[in-house]
């Protein structure tokens, strides 16, 4: 008599096919999309799996000028926060902290890191620094405020997986 045996979850693909056609996977609440392609998306998601998973070991496979640096993406926040100041939306003293923030930042992070590479571990060790060296709460919210603005306008405008061509 012949048994079969039943498959179990790791034995299965990994990827799930979404109804928009593309492969995906939900890891910690939020969906990835790797591609329409089975073997293409696999690949993808093998790639960046560690990463994604939350381990910082695995390097990405994509060289190092498809990715933007910190200072890029800054630099870009601050042109578009100039264009507000500009346009009487934004006060130039807030800008001045604004400048003043990001540059604390970088140096903390260095200018050169791939923005797809700063974990929040390495925001949690920056915000212990900054706490250490401002007396004032206020001062250390703005700081903090200021570093999370940068990032969600960085969602916002999907500048993490942008290609920088100065």
């Amino acid at each position: 008599m012949r048994t079969l045996k039943r498959k179990t979850r790791s034995d299965k693909f990994p990827l799930t096919l979404h109804t928009t056609g593309q492969y995906c996977k939900k890891i910690k609440g939020k969906m990835y999309y790797f591609g329409s392609d089975r073997k293409e998306a696999l690949q993808r998601y093998l790639d960046k799996a560690t990463y994604l998973h939350g381990h910082q070991e695995n390097v990405q496979s994509k060289s190092k000028e498809d990715y933007m640096t910190l200072k890029q993406l800054c630099d870009m926040y601050l042109k578009y926060q100039y264009s507000k100041l500009q346009a009487n939306e934004l006060t130039a003293s807030h800008h001045n902290e604004q400048i003043g923030s990001l540059n604390k930042l970088m140096a903390f992070l260095g200018q050169n890191i791939d923005i797809n590479n700063i974990s929040t571990l390495d925001l949690q060790n920056y915000k212990r620094r900054i706490q250490k060296s401002h007396v004032s709460v206020c001062r250390l919210n703005l700081h903090i405020s200021i570093m999370k603005a940068l990032f969600h306008w960085a969602r916002k405008y999907d500048c993490t997986f942008q290609k920088i061509n100065s």
